[in-house]
């Protein structure tokens, strides 16, 4: 690894967001999802478009139409479908049952880059998420097959089945703002819209309600606002920038690691051995990951230009042609 700042920073935040879901499994009993969403994301937008305005960064904000619709999009399918999907799913399935369909999101990420620009890991790439996956089962079973036989779906699993596809389709967009626009103004642009998004859905829909209010609700705001809002995707996506779709999708089982971690420490559960060797599994199926080589499947022209816009790639795919000859 050239630069570990980036893999770090992805550490960082997968830790964050594993004490998302229950923040938002305790706000979701005082706020519909849509509003939780808009509300967030409109005061991330707002704080980040006053710091670069007061920094004299406001040109920043300045961007052509196509990267404009470009943070559109990821601000619809990211925030709006993302989150809205995942805070309405989480009132009507279990917290084993979401941390387990999360697990898809790094192989759909994977699939995604490859197919929409090119980004292919190698055979002990997959390996990497293959393992890593397998220790995410382990955590959240605690080596039981009885759990994985007795699983039951309903409407709240495939709701976060489809967000989780949604988070990976936000990530390769992510991706492809390399060299246009950077972290602060994409998290600005992309919350603005998302927050909107929500806003104009909920008032069609009937989707902002508060339901209750109390200081642990107010708390938990707080904290899905603040850290698992404007710290975790500001981190996330400079990032992805660093170390593209694939690499950054594997962290992504560092997630119910987090959890299994917090119920341990703070929620008294016990330890299982299942748990330890789960963790063991991730953190070296994510070793594995990042140490692999990534290619570009493209056109020998079209592979240019993308080298030319992601140059931290050149050098992976110059030692991958060394190692094969």
């Amino acid at each position: 690894m050239s630069n570990a700042k980036p893999y770090a920073m992805l550490v960082l935040v997968t830790v964050i967001w594993g004490l998302t879901p229950a923040c938002g499994k305790i706000l979701s009993t005082s706020l519909s999802p849509l509003l939780i969403t808009g509300l967030r994301f409109a005061c991330i937008a707002a704080v980040l478009t006053l710091w670069l305005i007061l920094s004299g960064q406001k040109e920043a904000l300045k961007l052509p139409r196509r990267t404009i619709l470009l943070l559109a999009l990821m601000g619809f399918v990211g925030i709006t479908v993302h989150n809205g999907l995942l805070f309405t799913g989480l009132r009507y399935t279990t917290a084993t049952n979401a941390v387990l369909i999360e697990s898809v999101g790094p192989t759909a990420t994977t699939i995604l880059a490859f197919i929409f620009i090119g980004e292919r890991l190698t055979k002990f790439g997959w390996l990497g998420i293959m393992v890593s996956c397998f220790g995410a089962l382990c955590i959240v079973t605690k080596g039981s097959l009885e759990v994985l036989l007795n699983l039951s779906f309903n409407l709240g699993d495939i709701l976060i089945v489809i967000c989780e596809v949604a988070w990976s389709a936000y990530i390769i967009l992510g991706w492809q703002t390399h060299g246009k626009v950077k972290a602060a103004p994409l998290n600005a642009i992309s919350g603005a819209f998302g927050a909107a998004f929500c806003f104009i859905i909920g008032a069609v829909s009937g989707g902002l309600e508060v339901y209750a209010w109390s200081s642990t609700a107010l708390y938990g705001f707080l904290y899905l606002t603040l850290c698992s809002g404007l710290i975790a995707f500001m981190g996330w996506n400079w990032a992805v920038l660093k170390v593209g779709a694939s690499k950054a999708g594997a962290f992504v089982y560092i997630v119910p690691l987090t959890g299994a971690v917090v119920g341990v420490l703070f929620l008294g559960e016990s330890l299982h051995l299942a748990q330890v060797v789960g963790a063991a599994l991730i953190m070296g199926g994510v070793a594995v990951t990042v140490r692999s080589k990534v290619t570009l499947k493209r056109s020998p022209s079209e592979e240019q230009d993308l080298l030319k816009k992601f140059p931290e790639l050149k050098a992976e795919m110059q030692a991958h042609k060394q190692d094969k000859a």
